[in-house]
């Protein structure tokens, strides 16, 4: 079963911004993150997006010049090896949300630029 929540962007006067992405007042996402639709309407195409979970601050995608068309997103994380704990070097795992918000920050997004983005996240995986 997947779920979605969308938040609205409005950039201040510098061209920054953060908002929360979240499936209800006062809830967190429980799941994994399957993919972000970001659609940037009249924020500058130069913007910056950094993009974690809230409390955990696990990173989960960083975008530079993210561009003036909608895009979607599928950030994936890093396997490590049973032996050693290295990371692979190919990202391949979904990534777990577990009772947390989603954080997106806004850099370089134009005085009041206006968009959105919205998460889709896997609630009961089939394994």
């Amino acid at each position: 079963m997947f779920s979605s929540a969308k938040a609205d962007i409005v950039t201040a006067a510098d061209g920054t911004a953060t908002v929360y992405i979240t499936p209800g007042i006062n809830r967190g996402f429980n799941g994994f993150l399957v993919g972000l639709k970001y659609t940037p309407g009249t924020i500058d195409t130069g913007a910056d997006l950094t993009i974690t979970c809230e409390n955990s601050g696990e990173p989960i995608m960083t975008k530079t010049n993210a561009g003036t068309s909608a895009v979607f997103y599928k950030p994936r994380a890093f396997a490590n090896s049973v032996t050693d704990g290295a990371a692979s070097t190919t990202p391949s795992e979904y990534i777990p949300i577990k009772d947390d918000r989603i954080k997106v920050v806004i850099a370089q997004g134009g005085n009041g630029g206006i968009g959105s983005i919205e998460a889709i996240v896997m609630t009961n995986p089939p394994y």
